[in-house]
C-alpha cells in the first residue's frame, strides 16, 4: 500500500482557491473549465493532493482576481 504524502503549502494554497471561489459562488465545475482543467484535477488541487502547476498559476489568479502570490508564492 502506497501512503500519499501531502505537501502542507499545497494545502494552505488549496484552501485559498477552494475559499475564494465559494466566496465568488463558482462550482468547482464552472472554475474547472474556467481554468482549463477538469473537476477531478480541481479538486486535487483544493485538496492539496496536487501541486497547483506554475502554467495554471495564470489562469486561476485571473479567474479569482487575485495577485497570483496568493497562488504560487514564488509568482513573481
Amino acid at each position: 500500500m502506497s501512503k500519499v504524502v501531502t505537501n502542507i503549502n499545497d494545502v494552505r494554497i488549496g484552501r485559498i482557491v477552494k475559499r475564494e471561489r465559494e466566496y465568488r459562488c463558482m462550482t468547482q465545475a464552472v472554475f474547472a473549465t474556467a481554468i482549463g482543467c477538469d473537476q477531478s484535477t480541481l479538486a486535487s488541487y483544493e485538496s492539496g493532493k496536487r501541486p497547483i502547476p506554475a502554467n495554471r498559476v495564470p489562469a486561476i489568479a485571473a479567474a479569482l482576481e487575485l495577485d497570483q502570490r496568493y497562488v504560487n508564492p514564488k509568482a513573481a
